[in-house]
């Protein structure tokens, strides 16, 4: 006689237990933050009017006007011929760009499952928000770098050729770890030669930027070193990302420096979505406003028929609820207009590299 058919066989845990805890964990997204802020900023590039603007152009052109300030030679005097300058304007096109997640859900692997259909929708939805907003914060970083300024539109003597922090590669200053320590305070001065002065700049780096940055300012006045007077009055708002990648095998940190409101980000949603259809097919077109992205989505959901056999391993299963969740952002970024080959003004938004040597 023996219970050997019958033993137990297994013990599982309750779900959740907090061992997954970390696969989920939050990410930092500086870059979609900083854009998403500076939107809302009555100084900043995006007014309210725009805003609206682009909420009504879904599928239209949207387009931004701007004037390039032009300016004449001085004279020694009043005259009676008058000198006929006048500024170029511009229409400056704004672009959209659709980035979109979904999953499916089959509620009968749940039904007789340690993990919950609740449970099971909320992992996928988040990986899904996750996915947008890193894509989104890739896409605020392409903007930047496709926007600072180039290396002749610095007017700041330490910059170029034969000067303290030489030439520009790809744009980027480049300074070395010798330089790093006191890098700030120039940082004030390269900035200012371009008339960038006298406010609190943005700051966005790469994750290892952070540990550069702490031990450079927390060398106060009981330190042998004082550093602490290149932030003395705040001129500096940190923020990081893993989407600023540095130079590899040449930078340990990179980061852009621009003043505040100089990157921003419009978000549109379809008419559709708005009205919030129904199709007799099961499908339902909705929005919904994420906290991890930071904007209000289009949602697509579907509810119908389908043989889960292949997916269940059971031969019964041939007619069973296949649901369907698709989630769509669709996102515009702007920088300031800047046309420096016809009015000589830079580009306000700079690109740094810490190099590692």
């Amino acid at each position: 006689m023996t219970l050997i058919a019958t033993r137990l066989q297994e013990v599982r845990t309750e779900y959740p237990n907090g061992f997954d805890k970390f696969e989920n964990r939050g990410q930092k997204y500086g870059l979609l933050r900083l854009a998403q802020q500076n939107a809302m900023m009555p100084q900043g590039i995006v007014s309210a009017d725009l805003i609206e603007k682009a909420k009504q152009a879904w599928g239209n052109d949207l387009k931004i006007p701007a004037l390039t300030p032009i300016s004449s030679a001085n004279g020694t005097g009043l005259s009676c011929t008058f000198s006929d300058t006048v500024p170029i304007s511009a229409l400056v096109a704004v672009t959209f760009v659709s980035i979109s997640n979904g999953f499916q859900m089959r509620p009968i692997l749940n039904l007789e499952n340690d993990i919950t259909y609740a449970q099971t929708f909320a992992n996928l939805y988040t990986n899904a928000m996750r996915s947008i907003a890193a894509a989104v914060d890739v896409l605020v970083d392409t903007t930047l770098t496709s926007n600072i300024a180039a290396a002749a539109e610095y007017a700041s003597s330490y910059i170029g050729v034969g000067n303290k922090y030489g030439a520009l590669t790809a744009d980027k200053i480049q300074v070395t770890l010798a330089q790093q320590p006191l890098f700030f305070n120039d940082l004030l001065d390269i900035l200012a030669a371009d008339d960038l002065e006298d406010e609190v700049f943005d700051i966005v780096g790469s994750t290892n930027l952070r540990g550069t940055v702490k031990q450079i300012f927390s060398q106060g006045q009981g330190n042998s070193t004082n550093q602490s007077f290149q932030n003395d009055g705040n001129d500096w708002d940190f923020r990081f990302s893993n989407r600023v990648i540095p130079t590899p095998s040449t930078s340990n940190s990179s980061f852009f420096a621009m003043p505040k409101g100089a990157v921003a980000i419009l978000s549109q949603n379809s008419p559709t979505n708005m009205a919030g259809y129904t199709a007799g097919d099961g499908k339902v077109w909705d929005t919904l406003f994420d906290p991890i992205v930071g904007v209000t989505l289009d949602t697509l959901f579907e509810d119908k028929c389908a043989d889960l056999t292949s997916e269940t391993g059971n031969s019964k299963n041939t007619a069973e609820v296949l649901q369907g969740f698709q989630f769509a952002g669709h996102f515009a970024l702007l920088t300031p207009y800047s046309n420096f080959a016809t009015s000589g003004v830079s580009s306000v938004i700079r690109k740094v590299d810490f190099l590692n040597t």
